[in-house]
C-alpha cells in the first residue's frame, strides 16, 4: 500500500473516531432509533467516501484521469459533511422528532450524492474520451510535422534548406487536427514528405526542390479542405 492511501485511511480513520466520540459523548439521547439511524447512515456516508476517493485517485490511474478525479471525491465529502451536520442536529431533537423526517432527508441527501457521483465519474469518463480521440487525430500530421522539421537540418545546400524550412513553417502553422475527410490527402501529403526526406538525405536538390513545393501545394489543398469541414 503507498504511502498517501495509508495517510488517506488515518484521516478517514480518525474522522470515524471523532464523529462517534461525539456522537457517544455527548449527552444524547441513544434509546431511540432516531440516533442509531443517523449513526449507521453518517458512517456509511464515511464509507462512500472512502470509496469515492479510491475510485478518483486510486489504482492504475494517470495524472490527468487522477486530476479529473477531484469533482468526483468533492462530491462525496460534500454529502458526508451534510450528513455530519444533519445527523447532530436529528440526534439533539432525538426526543422530539419522528423517524420518518431524518430517514427521509437522510435517504434524498444520499440520493443527490449518488446522482452527482455517477455524473461527474461519468464527465470525467467523457473528458478522457474526448482526449484520447484528440491525441488519435493530430497524430499523423504531428508526424508529418516532426518529420519536416528534421530536414533543414540535413539539406546539403542553402537552396533546399530554404524550401523545406519553408516547408516546416507553414506545416508547423497548420491545424494539426485530423478526420476522416482528410485521410486521404494526409496520407498523399506523408508520402510527399517521406519522398522529400530520402531527395534531401540523397543529396537531390532538384527533387528536393520539386517535392517541397509538390508538398506545400498538397498542405495548402489540405488546409482549405480543413476549413471547409469544419
Amino acid at each position: 500500500m503507498k504511502k498517501h492511501q495509508i495517510q488517506g485511511l488515518v484521516v478517514l480513520a480518525v474522522l470515524a473516531v471523532a464523529y462517534c466520540a461525539v456522537a457517544f459523548l455527548l449527552p444524547f439521547r441513544r434509546d431511540n432509533a432516531v440516533f442509531w439511524v443517523s449513526v449507521v447512515v453518517t458512517l456509511a456516508a464515511l464509507a462512500a467516501l472512502v470509496y469515492a476517493v479510491h475510485t478518483a485517485f486510486g489504482g492504475e490511474l494517470s495524472a490527468k484521469s487522477r486530476f479529473y478525479g477531484f469533482p468526483i471525491a468533492r462530491v462525496a465529502a460534500v454529502y458526508l459533511a451534510l450528513q455530519t451536520v444533519l445527523s447532530l442536529v436529528f440526534m439533539a431533537l432525538a426526543a422530539v422528532v419522528p423517524l420518518w423526517l431524518p430517514l427521509l432527508l437522510y435517504i434524498l441527501l444520499a440520493g443527490v450524492a449518488i446522482v452527482g457521483f455517477i455524473a461527474t465519474d461519468v464527465t470525467r469518463d467523457e473528458v478522457e474520451r474526448q482526449d484520447a480521440a484528440l491525441k488519435a487525430n493530430v497524430s499523423a500530421m504531428r508526424a508529418i510535422q516532426s518529420k519536416a522539421l528534421s530536414l533543414p537540418g540535413i539539406a546539403q545546400d542553402e537552396e533546399t534548406k530554404k524550401a523545406v524550412a519553408k516547408l516546416a513553417e507553414a506545416l508547423r502553422y497548420s491545424d494539426p487536427v485530423s478526420g476522416a475527410p482528410l485521410r486521404a490527402i494526409e496520407a498523399d501529403l506523408a508520402a510527399c514528405v517521406d519522398e522529400l526526406q530520402k531527395a534531401v538525405v540523397d543529396g537531390d536538390r532538384v527533387s528536393a526542390l520539386a517535392l517541397a513545393e509538390k508538398a506545400g501545394n498538397i498542405l495548402i489543398e489540405r488546409n482549405r479542405q480543413c476549413k471547409l469541414n469544419k
